[in-house]
């Protein structure tokens, strides 16, 4: 059947197919939208999207948001299956590629973000000593880098968007004298930014020193480890479980 237009609505069918033009009001005389949908005087506005198939079946929900030529932008997925069931599954399309999913909630409301900017970095250059003062730490190997916003050539990781993010830290300087001082900081654009914690050798020992912070940046602002000490004959160890860097884009 073919919906005419009445004084009620502006409902509009043309006459060849099932093609509606025009706004569609449900309990609203006056739609301000393609579609507009109002509750009543004692319930609420509420669209219902139901699978169809078996129960139990992958027989998703979904919602679709397009491009004017019909190019998907986005999808709203709804899951029905035993594995996913009531998990909700937000996807994107990358330019030139296709519905990726990038963030999940689960029925058990656990959310995940597969592609959020991420990264544990590591020293895995060979033994080093600096000089004392403030130097740059060496994080030349990744354990992960999700969108590959940090550099092993430079130690420093980019941001790729504007936000606030979390930053730690761990550096191990083995050998150093007594009565020596060894700490940690974090340099944004090449300027010094936060100083961590600090401690003095009361012996030739190593010492282990720890930081962490949470910081706004900017795009493309870019954030490295430095560290200081007035020992300038003591150094580093090359290892994953020695000297690391890692952080991750809050929101």
């Amino acid at each position: 059947d073919h919906y005419t237009k009445s004084a009620a609505d502006t409902r509009y069918v043309n006459t060849t197919g099932d093609t509606m033009t025009g706004n569609l009001g449900i309990n609203e005389t006056s739609p301000s939208g393609s579609l507009h949908v109002k509750g009543t005087s004692s319930t609420h506005g509420k669209i219902i999207l139901e699978a169809g198939g078996s129960g139990g079946s992958a027989n998703n929900n979904f919602m679709e948001f397009n491009k004017h030529d019909g190019t998907k932008l986005g999808e709203l997925e709804v899951g029905e299956s035993v594995t996913n069931g009531g998990s909700l599954v937000f996807k994107t399309t990358p330019s030139g590629g296709s519905a990726t999913t990038r963030m999940t909630i689960n029925h058990d409301g656990i959310v995940t973000k597969p592609y959020q900017p991420s990264f544990g970095a590591y020293q895995a250059t060979a033994n080093y000593t600096i000089g004392s003062g403030w130097n740059k730490l060496v994080s030349d190997g990744t354990r992960w880098n999700e969108g590959s916003h940090y550099s092993t050539s430079n130690s420093r990781f980019t941001a790729p968007i504007a936000g606030v993010y979390h930053f730690t830290a761990n550096a191990n300087r083995y050998q150093v004298d007594a009565d020596y001082l060894f700490g940690l900081a974090f340099y944004v654009n090449n300027s010094l930014h936060t100083v961590g914690n600090r401690f003095y050798s009361r012996g030739t020992s190593d010492l282990i020193v720890s930081m962490a912070h949470t910081i706004k940046l900017g795009v493309n602002d870019y954030i490295e480890v430095y560290s200081y000490s007035n020992d300038s004959s003591s150094g580093f160890s090359s290892g994953a479980m020695w000297n690391t860097f890692s952080g991750h884009l809050v929101g």
